[in-house]
C-alpha cells in the first residue's frame, strides 16, 4: 500500500471502481443466465453443472489467495489489468469447450475463470475501500451496488436474447469485447502506485506491520459475519427457484420471487450510502442480520401460504449491505489492509464453495425449506458479533 498515493480526481477513481464490479456481475450473470442452454449443449446432468459451478469457485479462492502479494508487489493497476485480460479470454475458452461439446474443456475454462474473476473481486474492494477512506461520504455499497445491477443488467439481457433466439456464443463474445472493453480502458488510468507495499513503492524496506492478536481476532470475526452473509446470498441464488418449484408455485414465479429478492439488494445498495452515514457500519449490520433472518424465516412458510415476494423482499434488503461493511471495517487500518482484505475474502469464497454442498445436505434431511433454518441462526448469530465492525479500537487510539 502505497504511502502517498499519486492524486486520483475521485469522480474518475469512483466511475474506475463501478465499472470493475458491473464488469464481473454481467459477466458472470451472462454465463450463468444461460445454464439450461449450457447443460443441454454439453448434455450433462445437475450434478455435473455442479462440479463445473464447484471449479469455478475454487478458481476463485486460489485468485483471492495470490492477490495480496500480487497487489503488495506490483499494485491495484497490474492485478486489474491482468484481471480483466484474462476473464474474457477464459469465457472464450469456454465457448470454444461449448462448441466442441467437450466437458472437460469447459471446466479447465470455468476454472480459469475463476481465478481473474477472485482476483478482480479482490482488487475492486482493495479501491473501494481506498475511495471510501478518501470520501466524506460512504462510498462502498454504491459501488457493491455496481455488481448487483451488473447481474440484473446480465439477466435481464439474456432473458431478451433468448427470446431473440440468440446464440450463447453471441452474447458472450459481445459482452466479453464491448464490457470488457471498457473496464480495460478505466483500470488502465488507475495510478502505478495505488495499492502498493511502501517498500515496493519507495524501494526503501520497513518494518513490516504485523497485526496484533485483538486485531487477527477482529478481522476473523468481521470475516465470519462476511461468509455468514454471502452464504446466505448463495442460499438465495440456489435455492429459492428450487425451493419454490418444489412448492408447486409455475417456474414464472419462482423467477419473479427472486428478481424480487435481486431488486430488493440492489436498490438498498444503491441508497445503502446514506443509511450508513445516518446510522453509522455496526448498526447497518446488526440491521441488516435481523432484516434478513426474518426474510429467510418468511419465506420458509411459503409451502402453507403465498409469502415468498414479501420474503424475498426482506431477504435482498437484509442481505444488501453487510458485505460492504465487512469491506469497509477491515480496511480501518491502512498498514494491514491487503492482508485483512486476503483474510475477508478467502471466507467468502469458501461461504460460496459451501454453500450448494452444505445446504443440499441438509435439505436431504430436513427438506429443502426446512434447510432455511440454517441460514436463519447464522444470520441471528451475525448479529450477536456485529460490535466487531465498529472502528478499529488500535486505529482510533494510535
Amino acid at each position: 500500500m502505497a504511502s502517498k498515493p499519486t492524486p486520483y480526481r475521485s469522480s474518475v477513481w469512483f466511475v474506475t471502481v463501478f465499472s470493475m464490479f458491473f464488469t464481473r456481475g454481467i459477466l458472470n450473470a451472462s454465463w450463468t443466465s444461460r445454464g439450461p442452454e449450457v447443460r443441454a449443449t454439453l448434455g450433462v446432468s445437475i450434478a455435473d453443472m455442479g462440479i463445473i459451478a464447484t471449479v469455478f469457485a475454487a478458481g476463485a479462492i486460489i485468485g483471492v489467495l495470490a492477490s495480496g502479494q500480487i497487489v503488495d508487489r506490483f499494485g491495484s493497476r497490474a492485478l486489474a489489468l491482468g484481471s480483466y485480460i484474462l476473464m474474457p479470454t477464459a469465457i472464450a475458452s469456454a465457448i470454444i469447450g461449448l462448441n466442441a461439446h467437450s466437458m472437460p474443456l469447459v471446466i479447465v475454462s470455468l476454472f480459469a475463470f475463476g481465478l481473474p474473476f477472485g482476483a478482480g473481486d479482490f482488487v475492486s474492494n482493495i479501491e473501494a475501500a481506498e475511495l471510501d477512506r478518501a470520501s466524506a461520504k460512504s462510498r462502498i455499497p454504491m459501488l457493491h451496488g455496481g455488481y448487483s445491477i451488473g447481474v440484473l443488467v446480465g439477466a435481464l439481457l439474456t432473458s431478451l436474447l433468448i427470446l431473440a433466439n440468440v446464440p450463447i456464443e453471441a452474447q458472450l463474445i459481445a459482452v466479453a469485447v464491448i464490457i470488457g472493453g471498457w473496464t480495460l480502458y478505466r483500470v488502465s488510468g488507475i495510478p502505478a502506485d495505488h495499492g502498493k507495499h511502501p517498500d515496493h513503492a519507495t524501494g526503501v524496506e520497513r518494518v513490516r506491520v504485523v497485526q496484533t492478536p485483538a486485531g487477527r481476532r477482529r478481522t476473523h470475526l468481521i470475516s465470519a459475519i462476511a461468509f455468514i452473509f454471502v452464504f446466505a446470498e448463495g442460499c438465495a441464488a440456489i435455492f429459492i427457484p428450487l425451493a419454490l418449484s418444489e412448492a408447486g408455485r409455475s417456474p414464472a414465479e419462482a423467477a419473479f420471487a427472486y428478481t424480487l429478492y435481486s431488486l430488493g439488494m440492489a436498490f438498498s445498495r444503491v441508497v445503502g450510502g446514506r443509511i450508513v452515514d445516518r446510522i453509522g457500519r455496526r448498526a447497518v449490520v446488526l440491521y441488516s442480520s435481523i432484516i434478513c433472518a426474518v426474510g429467510v424465516g418468511i419465506f420458509s412458510f411459503a409451502p402453507f401460504a403465498p409469502v415468498e415476494y414479501v420474503g424475498g423482499i426482506l431477504w435482498g434488503v437484509g442481505g444488501s449491505l453487510t458485505i460492504a461493511m465487512t469491506v469497509s471495517a477491515v480496511s480501518d487500518n491502512k498498514a494491514t489492509l491487503t492482508r485483512s482484505q486476503s483474510t475477508l475474502w478467502t471466507w467468502v469464497y469458501f461461504a460460496n464453495l459451501a454453500v450448494g454442498p452444505l445446504l443440499g445436505g441438509i435439505a436431504l434431511v430436513t427438506g429443502i425449506f426446512g434447510a432455511f433454518a440454517a441460514p436463519a441462526v447464522l444470520l441471528l448469530g451475525a448479529a450477536s458479533i456485529s460490535s466487531a465492525t465498529k472502528p478499529d479500537p488500535e486505529v482510533a487510539t494510535s
